[in-house]
């Protein structure tokens, strides 16, 4: 017997179909799922690296100078700006020099004209010699033209000093840099009326540059002059700047019981700023520990980090980093026995990422321990 399927069953089914081109293969999935990484990886070696003391300071000018005006007056010109290099010698600003001028040729008059009394004087004295020595004139008047004679030549030194002193003065009108270094601040402009103490500008030397450290009282024995010293700062974060310790202070201080150093560290490219917090890195000695190649490490900022391959997986760390020798950095973490460290991690990398080997830097995988 014939049976008849209802038409809306047949449309049912017709419209759960998919259309062609709709369908994902599975099989694709799985490949996706299944896709490696290939990497390079290297060995983790454990060495003998230098042992470190970590100390805090910070960076200071070798020298600097707050320049005084010396002299009184208006600023007439200012010669130098903010982080402008200069010269000893340089001129940074001129103060208005006619008061200056008319007060040297009053002082230059006045000492001429003491010239003149003393060259009287002088007569008076040999004509009082030849009198007393003739017996025309008493003791008592031949002593008082001698003292006349002798204040005569005072006062003309006195005011032939004061003419000098004039000179320097007008001389200071013209205000020079003190030292070879930049200038970090110029305090008067055109127009400002300055005295003697007034700060005209600063100074600051800052090749090479100091590095003041605080060295704890348990620490004291393993610093001396001329050792040498690793100093870090967070503006370069990748890099460490030599120093070596020039100045060591006699005693400690007793309310923090710390001695105080002073370290010099050459600044041929001004990256080390006075100011600048810095970490100081002391050896005082070596201890075994693991390294790996300096291009297992991305720094993020103050962030280290480490992919090292287990098996077919990447395991990523953060890690604490120390002295880098001869390629490697040593590592201040624990690794497993067959850890190798990924050798510059390709973007694409992940924790826990499936990983494949393609070549493996320095030959042997083996991890020594």
């Amino acid at each position: 017997m014939l049976r008849l399927v209802p038409w809306f069953a047949v449309l049912v089914v017709a419209s759960c179909k998919k259309p062609p081109g709709d369908e994902k293969p599975a099989q694709a999935k799985g490949v996706a799922a299944a896709a490696t990484v290939w990497v390079e990886t290297a060995a983790i070696v454990t060495q003998k690296m230098p042992k470190l003391v970590t100390l805090t300071g910070s960076i200071t000018p070798d020298r600097q100078s707050e320049v005084a005006a010396n002299v009184s007056g208006r600023v007439t010109a200012t010669y130098v700006e903010r982080g402008m290099p200069v010269k000893q010698g340089q001129v940074l600003a001129v103060v208005d020099s006619k008061a200056a001028g008319f007060q040297v040729a009053a002082a230059q008059a006045q000492s001429q004209a003491a010239q003149t009394q003393v060259q009287l004087a002088k007569q008076e004295c040999d004509r009082a010699d030849t009198l007393f020595g003739k017996g025309a004139i008493p003791k008592t008047e031949y002593d008082r033209l001698k003292s006349q004679c002798t204040a005569q030549l005072y006062q003309a030194n006195a005011a032939q000093a004061n003419a000098d002193l004039a000179g320097k003065l007008a001389g200071d009108t013209v205000i020079r840099a003190p030292i070879d270094g930049t200038v970090g601040e110029r305090y008067v402009n055109v127009g400002e009326y300055v005295q003697p103490p007034t700060r005209v500008a600063s100074v600051h030397a800052i090749n090479p540059v100091r590095v003041l450290v605080s060295i704890p009282e348990s620490a004291v024995g393993l610093v001396k002059e001329g050792l040498s010293l690793d100093v870090a700062v967070g503006a370069w974060p990748d890099r460490t700047f030599p120093a070596v310790v020039r100045f060591l202070s006699p005693t400690l201080r007793t309310t923090t019981r710390d001695l105080l150093l002073e370290a010099q560290a050459k600044n041929d490219e001004l990256k080390l700023k006075p100011g600048m917090f810095a970490t100081v890195r002391l050896t005082v000695g070596e201890e075994e520990l693991p390294t790996v190649p300096t291009a297992a490490i991305k720094t993020d900022g103050t962030v280290r980090r480490l992919f090292v391959a287990r098996g077919a997986t990447a395991y990523e760390m953060i890690v604490r980093t120390g002295v880098t020798k001869d390629g490697r950095i040593a590592v201040y973490e624990t690794f497993k026995p067959e850890d190798l460290a990924i050798v510059n991690p390709p973007a694409g990398l992940f924790d826990g990422a499936t990983i494949q080997v393609k070549g493996a830097v320095g030959g042997d995988h083996a991890v020594a321990r």
